[in-house]
């Protein structure tokens, strides 16, 4: 009896110590929760996937699927910079005009094949090849017009360019095609090949698996397999084993489809819809500045060459109040001081926010001789009244009714602006006519690379050029030459600089105002997804999947070490 009792002592005593023990390890370590691999994304998203194919990709709804399925020499990273992708490093020669790429060794393509320096060769020739349309191109085949290139060996391409060009860089995350499955095919054939079509074969993070076309969808669903020898899956595979993009032919479906919940996220979602998307699941909105901006273009005439005239037209706008105005804007903007938007490495922010004083404004004029000599609450000067057309398209409701806060504004401050709806089909023909003595108008830019040139160098005041205000400025000339000939790598820090200069000069001119750059806005619906950030710049839609990798739907638990919470 004692025997056994003992033995029960010695059992107890044993628990209470692994108890102990037990005790003791989790108080160092706690049971966490982390993103696992598996499942499945499906994304909404507007307009039909016309070609897989990264030489013809146009649309967001493009773009967004080639981001997916190639990879070029580079691709798009934070701020505008370009990031190593095909090719692991390169190297810029002293003068500018020589790039050299050395390629991964472990690069393949979705067939297995490995990427080559011959792919690269066969890729610039056929973005430069006229029996493909400049039409049908992407944007990034264009820089591609004015280069040589040559496979050093099967790892190292060298692309010439024939004078100094700093934003050719940005050019390189063109994705790359297989020279080994399209090198037989006609060129001019190539946009309606089943390549191009429904058969890509790239070397990007995931591959394409099926195109369903059910007569019952209201758009094919696109799915998207992780593709596992992708060369970045040593540093660590993307959580999701796919991706679907279930295509719809307009956005109102798009978002009545992420209402019901049928797609879990979907891009370009203004705040104003959210009640819309229902209760049942928290919604994860996500925002980040976008490139571009809108502004009103100034004729280079009287009596906007008075250089106080434009600056205390900039001082009258309340542009804040036009962003916040759920009617129009709905917080979807932030002001701007100039053309370069704030999250680009060339954004200079000791301009700070524009100004909205227009106290300040009338006596600016007042000083300059402005003043409303009739009573009317019209300034003139020398018989001219303060007084011009503001052109606006006139089927864009929202764009109207901006004018409309504009012209407010400025009367305010004793200037009458007389509203002046365009066509649609007109709107071209006033630009290159430079018909309009003030303009609202916005510019949607898809350039990672900053360069203003085409858009403010005197040399492009006139048609073709794309300077509609007629800006022409020694000083601002100079800068925009000289930011655009500087070595790409060397030089970057003078390229900043050299931006900084021409923003100040910008602001202190004002040859046109620029009133906003847009927001780019992704609503998420499921909380069960997670990993989503987007970066602090939007060029292209497609950038919102710069953190895919980190992108999950699937959780485990895991012991992991205690946190000081101290």
């Amino acid at each position: 009896m004692i025997r056994h009792l003992r033995w029960q002592i010695a059992l107890a005593l044993a628990g209470t110590l692994l108890i102990g023990l037990f005790i003791a390890l989790v108080s160092h370590r706690v049971l966490q929760t982390r993103p696992a691999q598996g499942g499945q994304y499906v994304e909404a998203v507007v307009g039909p996937p016309g070609t897989f194919n990264p030489l013809l990709a146009q649309t967001d709804a493009e773009v967004d699927s080639v981001r997916l399925l190639f990879s070029g020499l580079t691709r798009p990273g934070d701020r505008g910079l370009v990031e190593p992708d095909l090719a692991e490093r390169w190297a810029v020669s002293a003068d500018g005009r020589a790039y050299t790429f050395t390629l991964r060794a472990d690069a393949v393509w979705h067939d297995l094949e490995p990427v080559t320096a011959d792919d690269v060769v066969f890729t610039a020739r056929l973005a430069a090849d006229p029996a493909i349309p400049a039409t049908q191109k992407s944007r990034l085949c264009e820089p591609w017009q004015r280069v040589e290139v040559s496979a050093l060996d099967a790892r190292t391409v060298e692309i010439r360019l024939k004078e100094p060009y700093a934003p050719f860089l940005n050019a390189t995350a063109l994705g790359i095609l297989p020279a080994h499955v399209l090198a037989d095919a006609n060129p001019a054939d190539i946009p309606a090949d089943a390549f191009s079509s429904r058969a890509p074969i790239g070397s990007g993070p995931y591959r394409l698996e099926t195109i369903d076309r059910a007569a019952d969808a209201p758009g094919p669903a696109v799915r998207f397999a992780r593709f596992d020898r992708h060369w970045a899956a040593t540093e660590g595979q993307p959580y999701l084993d796919s991706i679907v993009f279930q295509h719809y032919p307009n956005r109102e479906l798009a978002l009545e489809a992420l209402g019901q919940r049928s797609a879990q996220g979907l891009g370009w979602v203004p705040t104003k819809v959210l009640s819309r998307l229902g209760s049942e699941t928290p919604i994860q909105f996500f925002s980040a500045i976008k490139t571009g901006y809108t502004l009103v273009y100034l004729s280079p005439v009287e009596p906007f060459t008075n250089k106080t005239v434009r600056q205390a037209l900039a001082m009258a706008l309340d542009r804040q109040r036009i962003i916040d105005d759920p009617a129009l804007l709905d917080g979807q903007a932030v002001p701007a001081a100039g053309p370069i938007a704030p999250g680009s490495w060339a954004y200079f922010a000791g301009l700070g926010t524009p100004i909205h004083d227009p106290e300040q404004a009338r006596r600016m004029l007042d000083e300059a001789g402005w003043i409303d000599s009739e009573g009317d609450g019209v300034r003139d000067r020398d018989g001219q009244p303060l007084s011009f057309g503001l052109s606006v398209k006139g089927d864009d409701p929202v764009m109207l009714a901006i004018a409309e806060r504009l012209r407010e504004d400025w009367q305010q401050i004793g200037v009458a602006a007389e509203i002046l709806p365009i066509g649609p089909s007109d709107l071209a023909s006033t630009l290159r006519n430079r018909s309009y003595s003030a303009l609202l108008f916005s510019w949607d830019l898809r350039d990672y690379d900053p360069d203003p040139y085409a858009l403010w160098h005197s040399s492009q005041a006139d048609f073709p050029g794309q300077n509609y205000a007629g800006f022409k400025n020694t000083d601002a000339d100079r800068i925009l030459v000289e930011a655009r000939q500087a070595h790409p790598v060397n030089d970057h820090e003078r390229r900043r600089q050299l931006y900084a200069e021409f923003q100040r000069i910008f602001a202190a001119e004002q040859p046109a105002l620029v009133l906003w750059h847009p927001v780019y806005n992704y609503a998420v619906v499921d909380d069960n997804v997670g990993g989503i950030q987007l970066p602090a710049l939007v060029v292209e839609p497609a950038d919102r999947f710069a953190t895919l990798p980190s992108w999950f739907v699937r959780v485990e638990r895991v012991f992991g070490e205690a946190s000081d919470r101290r």
